[in-house]
C-alpha cells in the first residue's frame, strides 16, 4: 500500500511540537529530532521514523527534575518539622501515641519505597509497594497540614492524615502520568531518608544516656534506612529517564517504520 509523501519532515528539528490528532499517513520523519513531540491520536500509517531521535527532550527533563526537587523540598520540610517536634518527648506525655505513630508510618513508608524502587513497575509487588508508599507519604502530609491549620488539634490532624492517604491512593492508582510517578518516587525517597534521620537521632539519644543496646539497635536501623534512601533516590532518576518523551498514545502506527532500538525500548517499558 502506498501513502502520500506530501508531509516531509526529514532531518528537521521538531522538538516539543504537537501533532496531536493530525493526519500524517506516510509522513517522512526520518532523521528528524522528534524528542518531546506529541503524536497522540494522530494518523501515522506508513510513517517513516527511521533514524529519528525519539524520547525525552531537554525541556521535559528540566520540568520533571524541577518537579522532583520541589516535591523533595516540600516533603522534606514537613517531615523535618514533624521529627523535630517529637524530639524530647517521653512515654508519659499525652503526645506519645503520635510519636509512636510517626515512627511506625515513617518506617513503613521508607520500607515500601525501597521495595518499590527494586521491583518492576508492572509487577504486583512493585505496584503494591508503590501504592503503600504513596498512601503513607500523603498521610504524613495531611497529618502535618491539618494539625498546623487547627493549632495542633489531634482529631483534625488524624482526619487530615486519612484524607491525605486517600488522595495519594487516588493519585497512585488512577493517575498514571509521568509527573505523578516522579512525585510519588520523590515523596517516598524523602520519607525513607527521614526515617533514617529519625532512627539516627534516637540512637544518639540512647547512647548519650549510656543505653548501649538500644542505641546500637537504632544505629543499625539508621544505617539500613540510609541504604534504603540511596536506593529510593536512585529510583527518581530512573523514573525521569523512563518517562514518556515522544508520545504515540492512541496513534495509528500501522506499517510505520521505526529503528529496532526504539522498538526494543518500547517493549521493555
Amino acid at each position: 500500500m502506498k501513502y502520500s509523501d506530501s508531509n516531509n519532515f526529514s532531518n528537521q528539528i521538531l522538538r516539543n511540537r504537537s501533532f496531536q490528532g493530525q493526519v500524517l499517513n506516510g509522513a517522512d520523519f526520518s532523521g528528524a529530532d522528534v524528542r518531546g513531540c506529541n503524536f497522540r491520536n494522530a494518523q501515522l500509517a506508513g510513517a517513516n521514523f527511521l533514524g529519528a531521535k525519539i524520547g525525552l527532550s531537554r525541556r521535559q527533563i528540566a520540568v520533571l527534575s524541577a518537579g522532583a526537587i520541589a516535591i523533595c523540598l516540600l516533603v522534606g520540610d514537613v517531615l523535618t518539622r514533624l521529627i523535630l517536634g517529637v524530639q524530647g518527648q517521653i512515654s508519659e506525655s499525652r503526645s506519645w501515641p503520635f510519636v509512636l505513630l510517626l515512627y511506625g508510618v515513617l518506617s513503613a513508608a521508607g520500607f515500601a519505597s525501597a521495595i518499590a524502587s527494586k521491583q518492576p513497575k508492572t509487577s504486583k509487588a512493585g505496584r503494591l509497594a508503590r501504592t503503600i508508599s504513596a498512601i503513607l507519604s500523603g498521610a504524613l502530609l495531611g497529618f502535618f497540614y491539618a494539625g498546623t491549620a487547627t493549632n495542633n488539634n489531634s482529631q483534625a490532624a488524624l482526619a487530615g492524615m486519612a484524607i491525605g492517604g486517600v488522595l495519594m491512593f487516588f493519585v497512585s492508582s488512577r493517575i498514571g502520568g509521568q509527573f505523578a510517578q516522579v512525585a510519588i518516587a520523590s515523596a517516598g525517597s524523602v520519607a525513607t531518608y527521614a526515617a533514617a534521620f529519625l532512627f539516627s537521632a534516637t540512637a544518639s539519644a540512647f547512647l548519650s544516656t549510656y543505653k548501649l543496646f538500644s542505641g546500637m539497635c537504632f544505629g543499625l536501623l539508621s544505617l539500613l534506612y540510609l541504604w534504603f534512601a540511596f536506593v529510593s533516590f536512585s529510583a527518581i532518576v530512573r523514573e525521569i529517564g523512563n518517562a514518556e518523551g515522544t508520545s504515540f498514545r492512541g496513534a495509528n502506527l500501522a506499517d510505520a517504520k521505526f529503528d529496532i532500538s526504539y522498538l526494543n525500548l518500547k517493549s521493555k517499558i
